[in-house]
């Protein structure tokens, strides 16, 4: 069997299977809401799960018994369909709620959750086939579309893809489109606490009410189409934003790519209005490639003939060369964004800070810039002159005005100059823009005295490298408590990322003397929904690395170990893995220790700090899983989900 045929097989899809393997439904569409009494109740909703049927003559003759055996007990209408049902293997794919609550939303769209064997086989064909599954995944997604009558030619669409900042960069744009007075949608992922945070109207996210009344007016939609072969979580939920912000007629949407770019769900609209790349790095590579060029040509295909394409001077020159290439090749007009520093305010003042925390925020912040002017000039909603000419009457003057018409959407020539003074929508939207879970300070001295946490989601080794700087400055903004200061971190990974390549930057500060030590560091169990054996990525890092003696740098990919992972044992649980991993490199200089939940490790935490009587800082960091986790046990009553 080829491995398309295979891929098909494995999720079912039915108009691309081949004549020897027939697929057939065991329930007509006009029974497919059926109760057990099989009576449709349209107030009930108790859909029944269906059964994919494949036909195959030449294998399992007893099974062909049992069947048929079976289908005598069916009533008249399924007698007819005796023939065709032989030997029909059974999967139950579609979630029966039990009523059209919030809460029931919440778990079909868990169910909607691949199994590990599922993703991992589908991780290689992705991965092996790139060019044929594009166009399979696109296709599909295009057929999700058309049933929920999604509008594809709508152009006002920011598009953003990236390894790190990706996230911030769409909320900083959002924000500054916003502070100009047009209704905004985000969409982005991974979700802290509830998935409602994904969608985002005007800047809150999405109500209980309008979720659940968008999620089930699709699920509904897109069973009478496709019965039980719904799209995987993160396409429902693309899907999901999209009818929303359709429907609500938001003026501006925001896209944030979930993993790549190419073959991503977001990656649907073939004009948006305006595309943007972030800092690349190391992420994803059993999809995306093990090289930083392989990655590099993922992300770059978000571009689209004809349409800006912005990217950030910070990136590497292998994956710089391959944006510039593809830019060339695909006709998307290519520019990369001016610092922050090159920009003056109405005032005449720079940038200097911004509401999100770290350094590195700047440099999303001048991505973000360059997208919102880009989206200004070419949206039809507003007159562009008005925009820019009532920036502010009283201090700029025309010829400020005026230079915004310097700008050529179809060259993409961007200059700092051209949108010199900034709009005050800009100067707003960078200063009240708000983003959980990155570089984030939380404190709670009611319940938590003493205690600051430090949180932030980064995940690979250069994210981590950006997360230590921002910690850098934190601890030495606090030099003279640093004495007297307790610093424990909360650490894990998640997805199979290779824990040192993580850690690794950290420890050479701490021999550095750039960071204190930690007193102690805590490894908590992180609880996902979907079921995953964290022992496959054990084996897998530990076989990736088995013959890898590597040094560590600014570039290591994430499955690169950064000690001879030869002398890390295969444990019995992930976190003890990571435990062991944290002590090779630390040569255990300080007590690591494996919990059980999140909350164990918070309580672990506020013990150190003797009631209060001692000064706590906790960097949290590894995995927004973790960081999300963590916000959900601090914020307590005011949880979101």
């Amino acid at each position: 069997m080829n491995k398309i045929l295979k891929r098909q097989q494995l999720y079912n899809f039915s108009k691309y299977f081949k004549n020897n393997i027939t697929l057939n439904k065991s329930l007509k569409l006009s029974n497919q809401f059926n109760n057990n009494n099989n009576n449709y109740n349209i107030n009930n909703f108790n859909y029944k799960k269906l059964n994919f049927i494949t036909n195959n003559n030449n294998n399992n003759n007893n099974n062909n018994n049992n069947n048929n055996n079976n289908n005598n007990n069916n009533n008249n209408n399924n007698n007819n369909n005796n023939n065709n049902n032989n030997n029909k293997p059974k999967s139950n794919m579609l979630y029966s709620p039990k009523d059209r609550s919030y809460e029931e939303a919440v778990n079909a769209l868990l169910s909607l959750q691949s199994n590990q064997s599922i993703v991992m086989s589908w991780t290689k064909e992705r991965r092996d086939n790139k060019e044929e599954t594009t166009k399979f995944l696109m296709e599909e997604m295009k057929s999700y579309c058309k049933t929920l009558d999604i509008d594809l030619n709508r152009e006002s669409i920011i598009h953003v893809a990236g390894t790190k900042g990706k996230g911030s960069t769409c909320a900083i744009t959002e924000s500054i489109v916003r502070e100009q007075g047009f209704s905004t949608g985000l969409f982005t992922s991974p979700h802290l606490i509830s998935p409602r945070e994904r969608i985002r109207i005007n800047g809150e996210l999405i109500s209980k009410e309008k979720f659940t009344n968008y999620f089930w007016q699709c699920w509904d939609s897109l069973i009478a189409d496709f019965e039980t072969e719904l799209p995987n979580y993160f396409r429902y939920l693309t899907l999901l934003a999209l009818k929303i912000f359709q429907e609500e007629k938001i003026q501006c949407t925001i896209l944030e790519v979930g993993i790549g770019g190419r073959m991503d769900a977001t990656n649907i609209f073939p004009k948006p209005m305006v595309t943007g790349i972030s800092a690349l790095g190391y992420d994803h590579q059993n999809l995306l490639g093990n090289t930083l060029a392989e990655i590099s040509r993922e992300k770059a295909g978000i571009m689209k003939e004809g349409v800006p394409i912005f990217t950030v001077s910070s990136q590497l020159p292998e994956a710089m060369n391959v944006l510039i290439n593809h830019s060339n090749q695909v006709k998307s007009p290519f520019s990369i964004v001016p610092s922050l520093d090159q920009y003056r305010t109405i005032a005449n003042n720079r940038i200097e800070s911004i509401g999100l925390q770290g350094d590195h925020q700047l440099e999303n912040a001048s991505l973000a810039i360059a997208l919102a002017n880009c989206w200004f000039k070419k949206q039809t909603f507003k007159d562009v002159n008005e925009i820019f000419i009532n920036n502010d009457s009283t201090s700029t003057t025309a010829a400020a005005a005026e230079n915004h018409k310097q700008y050529n959407y179809q060259l993409n020539n961007y200059s700092a100059t051209q949108f010199t003074p900034l709009l005050k929508s800009i100067e707003l939207g960078l200063k009240n823009c708000q983003w959980a879970g990155r570089a984030q300070h939380f404190s709670d001295p009611l319940h938590y005295p003493n205690m600051d946490f430090y949180l932030d989601g980064a995940h690979t080794v250069e994210s981590s490298i950006v997360m230590l700087n921002w910690w850098k400055s934190i601890v030495k903004a606090n030099t003279t408590t640093n004495c007297d200061t307790i610093h424990i971190l909360i650490f894990n990974s998640t997805g199979g990322r290779n824990p040192t390549t993580f850690l690794a930057p950290i420890f050479q500060s701490i021999n550095n003397k750039e960071i204190p030590n930690f007193n102690k560091s805590i490894i908590p169990n992180i609880i996902i929904e979907k079921p995953i054996d964290k022992k496959l990525y054990i084996k897998e890092i530990i076989q990736s690395t088995a013959t890898t003696t590597t040094t560590t740098t600014t570039t290591t990919p994430d499955n690169a170990a950064q000690i001879t992972i030869t002398e890390v044992s295969e444990p019995s649980t992930w976190e003890d893995f990571v435990v062991e991993c944290y002590d090779k490199l630390s040569n255990k200089s300080h007590p690591c220790i494996p919990t059980d939940t999140i909350e164990s490790s918070i309580e672990i935490a506020k013990e150190l700090s003797e009631n209060g009587t001692k000064n706590v800082k906790v960097l949290i960091t590894g995995s927004l899983y973790l960081v999300g986790g963590v916000l959900k046990t601090l914020l307590r009553e005011k949880s979101i989900d």
